[in-house]
Order: C-alpha cells, then sequence, then structure tokens
C-alpha cells in the first residue's frame, strides 16, 4: 500500500505533532506496509532526523511499528499480545477470549496410529512398548493471522478422535478438562527457541530458519501419568510469557 502525503508543514514540528502527524500516516496502512526512509520522511515532516528517530521509537515500543535493521520500518501487526504466565496451564482458546479475539483451526489433521519412540518416552513409556494414540496437528490463527502450530499425542485410552466432534475449537486441553475422572494436576514444559523448518515454516507463513519458540509438554494427572505429550510452535511477537518466581531468603 503507498504511504500517503502528510499535510505540508512549512515549521518545525513539536514532538507531539509529529507523533500525530505518524500516527495519521500509518493508520490507513496495513500490517507489513513499509514507511518511508528515514531521510525521506524527516524532509516531508520539516523536522530534523533526531526528532523523527525518537518520535519513531515511541512506536515502535509501543508495538505500532517494527524496525528490521538494515532494511526499514515498516507497520506492524494489529494482533494484541497474547500474555500468559507460565505458573498457570491455560489453552490458546481462553486467553483469546479474554481479549475478544477471533481464532481458527487450519491445517487440522488427526489420526489414531502406534506411538512413535519420541513419543513414547514422552508419554512414559518403554521404547519396547505399544501404545496407541491419537495424534492431533494444527494451525491456530488468530483474527486470521497463522500464531501457533501444534502437535498433541494422547494415548487412546483418554481421548479418541471421534471425541474430537465437528465443533472441535483446537484445544485439547480443553476436551481432557473435560474428563473430570482424569484428575489433571500438573505440567512439565521444556521451553526453547529453535529456527522454523520447511514444514512449520509453510504452515505458519513465517520464512525458513525464523524463530520460533518452541514448547514441549507433558500433561500429568495427581496418580503422576502422562494423558498428553504435545509439541507447540509459536511465533514470537504474538505471544509474551511471564513467570513469577519466589525468592529464595539466605
Amino acid at each position: 500500500m503507498t504511504v500517503p502525503e502528510p499535510t505540508s508543514l512549512n515549521i518545525r514540528l513539536p514532538y507531539v505533532q509529529v507523533a500525530e502527524a505518524i500516527a495519521a500516516m500509518i493508520a490507513p496502512l496495513q500490517p507489513g506496509d513499509q514507511l518511508p526512509t528515514e531521510p525521506a520522511l524527516a524532509k516531508r515532516l520539516g523536522v530534523s532526523r533526531a526528532t523523527l528517530r525518537e518520535v519513531l521509537r515511541t512506536f515502535v515500543e509501543r508495538g505500532a511499528l517494527v524496525r528490521r535493521q538494515g532494511v526499514g520500518t515498516f507497520v506492524a501487526s494489529r494482533i494484541p499480545t497474547l500474555e500468559a504466565g507460565l505458573e498457570v496451564l491455560e489453552s490458546l482458546e481462553r486467553i483469546t477470549q479474554r481479549l475478544g479475539l477471533t481464532t481458527e483451526v487450519t491445517h487440522l489433521e488427526s489420526i489414531e496410529r502406534q506411538a512413535a519412540p519420541a513419543e513414547l518416552a514422552g508419554l512414559g513409556f518403554l521404547e519396547t512398548q505399544t501404545v496407541e494414540v491419537l495424534a492431533v496437528d494444527r494451525v491456530i490463527t488468530v483474527e486470521g493471522v497463522p500464531v501457533a502450530d501444534l502437535r498433541d499425542v494422547v494415548p487412546l485410552a483418554y481421548l479418541r478422535q471421534a471425541d474430537l466432534g465437528e465443533a472441535f475449537n483446537g484445544s485439547v486441553l480443553e476436551l481432557l478438562l473435560e474428563r473430570n475422572h482424569l484428575m489433571l494436576s500438573t505440567s512439565r514444559t521444556e521451553i526453547a527457541a529453535e529456527g522454523a523448518e520447511a514444514y512449520h515454516a509453510a504452515r505458519l507463513n513465517v520464512k525458513r530458519g525464523a524463530a520460533l519458540l518452541k514448547f514441549t509438554a507433558q500433561l500429568y494427572t495427581y496418580d503422576e501419568k502422562v494423558v498428553d505429550y504435545s509439541t507447540s510452535y509459536f511465533v514470537p511477537g504474538y505471544y509474551k510469557f511471564h513467570v513469577m518466581r519466589r525468592v529464595q531468603g539466605p
């Protein structure tokens, strides 16, 4: 989309007026649209590059713009950051509902099959065991933007393909929570940054090698059985996780 020309300014604008001019300029633009270069923009607005750079910095901090070193300044996605505490396991559906956002499940694939060796280990079984599981792969979009690529592997003793139903919203956790007899207790999660391989890059519409947040989790019952082994890839920029840690005394 072409960046609209701002109103002609013949005097040096104070900081607030520059911010208002930038806000008016980017309002009609779409996420991903690129702004003019700093020299060109400063000339059009009639301000110094130092003043312009300071104003742009505030827009970046607010998440309205994204600056890519050596490339330029772009309009950021307008999807709010999905924030969650790591102390409590909560489904993506519940997080987005709190924010009033619309989610959709795409690339949904579910199959009943034998667990692979890595999945057996994740579920707490021996490699020599044969365990039938339900594997559920899907991508979750928020306001039409792919933000997460999820895979859950659940023993058929806890969940079967028929349980998903036509109204499946993408949350295996919510389905398991409905089974009160499981007595879900805790989730052990490993978090790492990982470059997107071709498979996940295509599904999440990111470049190959782009950084993704990878969550590998085991969902336990109170009697310490693993009922779900999941691998989740999140696109940074749409998620903000925090954790509260207890201060250890002397």
